[in-house]
């Protein structure tokens, strides 16, 4: 009961102290840029305050102070980045490379709630990873909404992938296989030169969607010793129909498309085996 007590009474105490101590750095840190001359000191006194919030709240076990302190962390690096002059981007880039800073923010939530005694937040990966890919759609693509579709679609596959490889959990897995594969099916068929007219281009966006269906037997592997057989029909219905259309469609580039794809089914298969030996030899 008594350490109870001082900890209730610590609490209260230490937010005026912290307050007070961040209100003093920033002042000290707004004259200092104006005695200087440098605008960069003004931007960077976000970041600061977050990286104190953030402190706090790993050394208190506190998701509330975690939070915050976290997301202010992430866009005031990103808009310290993009107004000090520290790098040379249209204005397209830092927009992405605001965004992909305010997603690294998320990512602090989850690495702080790691080192605390709450439950480890894996939940602020999602939005993280959604914004980070818009970001990375702004800074290094051309912009167009296919290129979205790339984008968003494969960072929020990838995330749920490692999520459910992570905890072994095949509702994450499957999901995370589709949508990693998908995004690319549409982006090489209607973003792309590959495919000349749309029979081509659907047979070649639906080949591609297959190979989710072959990943899902793979990261099954990963988690379990047991054979999971049942996405090699879908998959298989997926790529011969897909192999039709584009076949159909283009014959002329048929034996480089089945080339590929064949290629490509093969390192998914040599994976598979060499996971089937190792846990053979356990």
């Amino acid at each position: 009961m008594i350490n109870q007590d001082n900890n209730n009474t610590e609490n209260p105490r230490r937010i005026p102290l912290l307050f007070g101590a961040t209100a003093i750095l920033l002042g000290a840190l707004i004259l200092v840029g104006r005695y200087l001359g440098t605008g960069w000191l003004f931007w960077a006194a976000a970041p600061i305050v977050g990286a104190i919030l953030l402190l706090e709240g790993t050394r208190s076990h506190k998701t509330g102070w975690i939070i915050p302190g976290s997301l202010v962390v992430g866009a005031g690096l990103g808009v310290f980045l993009i107004f000090s002059n520290l790098v040379e981007l249209p204005v397209t880039g830092r927009i992405g490379l605001l965004l992909i800073s305010f997603a690294m923010g998320w990512c602090l939530i989850t690495a702080a709630t790691a080192f605390t005694r709450s439950k480890t937040a894996f939940w602020a990966l999602i939005p993280a990873e959604i914004i980070a890919s818009v970001g990375l759609c702004l800074l290094f693509s051309d912009l167009s909404f296919l290129s979205f579709v790339l984008y968003i679609t494969t960072g929020l596959g990838l995330i749920l992938l490692g999520w459910g490889v992570f905890w072994k959990l095949y509702g994450l897995i499957i999901p995370g296989s589709l949508l990693s594969t998908i995004g690319h099916g549409v982006y090489l068929a209607w973003g792309t030169s590959m495919a000349v007219n749309p029979l081509s281009k659907t047979g070649l966006m639906i080949g591609a969607f297959s190979f989710g269906w072959g990943l899902i037997v793979f990261f099954s592997r990963v988690i379990s010793p047991k054979f999971v057989w049942w996405p090699l029909i879908p998959g298989g219905v997926l790529a011969m129909a897909g192999w039709g259309l584009y076949i159909g469609g283009d014959p002329g580039n048929a034996p480089e498309f089945i080339a590929n794809t064949g290629s490509v089914g093969l390192i998914i298969f040599g994976l598979y085996l060499l996971l089937l030996r190792k846990s053979i030899h356990r």
